[in-house]
This record gives C-alpha cells, structure tokens and sequence, in this order.
C-alpha cells in the first residue's frame, strides 16, 4: 500500500503541475522544444481559445481561467500533502482531491484541444480514487 500511496501523490503532484502551467503558457518557440514534445508534457500554449477565452503570452490570461487553475493547482497540492499525512490531515484527501479534478476538468474544457486529453484522463482518473474512496490510510 505504501507504493500506492507515493504513486498517487506523485499523480496530484503532476495534476498540480498541469493546472498551474496554465499560468505560464509556452510561446511558439517553445512549443518546438523537444520535436514538440515538450507540448504534451506543459498543455498550455499562447493561442489556446476556447469558451473562457484565449491565453496569450504577451497580454494575459482570461481572469476566470486564472482562479481556476490556481485553485485546482492548491486542492490538489493539498491533496498531495494529505496523503502522505503532511500539515493536512489524512481525511481531507477525498474533498481535495476530487475538487482540484472538477475545476480542472472545468479549466481543461474551457479550452479543450489534443493536449488537454491525458491532463483530462488523469483527472478522471483521481475523481474515480476519490469518489470510491480508493485510498485507505496505512496502519
């Protein structure tokens, strides 16, 4: 069980990642980085548009997208530090966890694009963990 537990803290770690590399989108030329892979690892690119907007790199952001990502980006940090028992009590996981998921499920939508898919799958996937209450405390 104790794999199980750093695997999925490693996973809300990553959610966290996802959700706030919305606040720095990657400008054309690094979206070339890597043979363009570097775009499936940091989904957010200037030019993404979609029903909250378009992200820019030089002039900002759509404002709702902002407390979206930052929002999920803390919930699931939290998350993170709940299961593995630090500051954040064990039993929050589930509410941490499942509503960093939801905003960024919402955020992922608002402007959904190839990139977006597996930060979508991933969500889904800690909403199943914390809706079947999947992670059971050690000891």
């Amino acid at each position: 069980m104790a794999l199980q537990k750093w695997l999925f803290t490693a996973l809300l770690v990553l959610q966290a990642h996802f959700a706030a590399s919305y606040l720095v989108p990657l400008d054309s030329q690094a979206q070339r980085e890597f043979g363009g892979l570097l775009r499936w690892v940091w989904p957010w690119s200037g030019g993404d548009s979609g029903v909250l907007g378009e992200v820019t790199v030089a002039s900002g952001y759509p404002l709702s997208g902002i407390f979206l990502a930052i929002i999920a980006a803390l919930l699931f940090f939290c998350a993170a530090l709940a299961v593995v028992g630090i500051w954040v009590p064990f039993g929050w996981w589930r509410v941490l966890a499942g509503g960093g998921a939801v905003l960024s499920l919402l955020l992922l939508a608002g402007f959904f694009g190839a990139t977006k898919v597996l930060p979508m799958a991933l969500d889904l996937v800690v909403l199943w963990a914390a809706m079947t209450d999947w992670l059971q405390p050690v000891g």
